[in-house]
């Protein structure tokens, strides 16, 4: 049940970034035009609402890979994000209907590597926090 609400948690704020992913996206289809006249269909929204809670979903089912105590943190991170990267690429392919195109492939990665810097980098920033804490605490002693 635990494991149940932390991924229902991280579909949440797969949904909060993906969102501000959504707007930035929304303005840079713009091409300099004035933001009234931005259209954005529902069902486009509704789309990245559920993608984007997927995906969270996805991180948080990804990120089991640190809970193996006998990997170090670079080999876990290393397979994480491969793991990662071939699901945004199954994904992005997808949606363009699995047509390969070198500029494509480019873009997909050029946005992937910056949507696992958001989400892991928080979490790691996280982590190395609480050893410092940790450490510090030990010190105390």
């Amino acid at each position: 049940m635990k494991n149940l609400g932390r991924s229902m948690v991280s579909g949440l704020i797969g949904i909060g970034i993906g969102m501000i992913w959504f707007g930035v996206e929304v303005l840079f289809s713009l091409n300099g035009r004035n933001i009234a006249s931005a259209t954005v269909y529902v069902s486009s929204l509704i789309f990245w609402i559920f993608a984007s809670f997927v995906i969270g979903i996805f991180f948080y089912v990804a990120s089991f890979v640190f809970d193996k105590d006998d990997w170090s943190l670079r080999k876990q991170i290393i397979v994480n994000f491969f793991v990662c990267l071939i699901a945004w690429l199954i994904f992005a392919f997808a949606l363009n209907d699995f047509v390969f195109s070198w500029l494509l492939l480019t873009e997909v990665i050029g946005k992937f590597l910056l949507m696992y810097a958001i989400a892991y980098g928080a979490y790691l920033l996280h982590l190395f926090h609480e050893v410092r804490e940790i450490n510090n605490k030990l010190k105390e002693k």
